[in-house]
């Protein structure tokens, strides 16, 4: 039975789904560039980065967390995924890092409740995660991203953009929602939405500052598009 056999329920909780893909595939050993220039610089000149909390939300199997710690940084991270979150530990601890030892805070869950604080964090990180759920999960993610954040806190998000190869495959759920787009770098996923400018405005209209940017590339000598928004909101 294929993955897309196994999962066919993009309207609940997509944990099973994910724990088929980390189980069965390889996946991005580092961070993005746009990721380590966000962390450099509103984070990089602090006197204990320690005392920096940063958590990110789907972190999957740790490559941004391996690089926050090894930057110093006190991490925190979740995925629906116990797989992924086994083999972040993992990765850590081959390293010589920290796993669970006061910096390090790894946990098995979901977005829309996150086991965490009021204000218990400097940062929230989002690299192509909160793309994979419905939109009410993605508005209550959001919410938790706020409540969780300190004041004058930050949220970097990348996410895929309406304009990405691919946004228009698959099944309809909802508008900007795809169940399965069968092209572009979405392909095959539970679930994907693909969002708009004015939409992301209206998603983070709670954060006191809001920066929208975008980048894109192609592969495949231009046959595929991926279109990221990239989000940097303060509380």
């Amino acid at each position: 039975m294929s993955i897309k056999d196994q999962c066919k329920s993009p309207a609940g909780d997509t944990s099973r789904y994910w724990e088929s893909i980390f189980s069965s595939r390889g996946w991005g050993a580092y961070p993005p560039e746009d990721l380590i220039r966000f962390i450099a610089r509103n984070y990089g000149q602090a006197a204990d980065r320690a005392t920096v909390r940063v958590l990110e939300i789907g972190c999957g199997p740790g490559p941004n967390i391996w690089y926050l710690v090894r930057e110093g940084y006190g991490v925190a991270g979740i995925d629906g995924s116990v797989t992924a979150i086994a083999q972040a530990r993992k990765r850590l601890s081959t390293d010589g890092l920290p796993t669970n030892e006061g910096r390090v805070d790894l946990r098995v869950g979901n977005f829309v409740n996150l086991p965490w604080s009021d204000a218990e964090f400097d940062a929230v990180i989002d690299i192509a995660a909160l793309y994979a759920n419905k939109r009410s999960d993605i508005v209550s993610a959001i919410d938790e991203v706020f409540r969780t954040l300190k004041p004058g806190g930050m949220f970097f998000g990348k996410m895929f953009g309406a304009d990405t190869t691919g946004s228009d495959s698959g099944i309809l759920f909802e508008p900007g929602t795809r169940q399965f787009p069968d092209r572009g770098p979405c392909a095959g996923n539970e679930i994907a939405h693909f969002f708009e400018r004015n939409e992301l405005l209206e998603l983070f209209r709670a954060f006191r500052k809001v920066d929208i940017d975008h980048s894109i590339c192609t592969e495949r000598n231009g046959e595929i598009l991926t279109f990221h928004w990239l989000v940097s909101a303060t509380k």
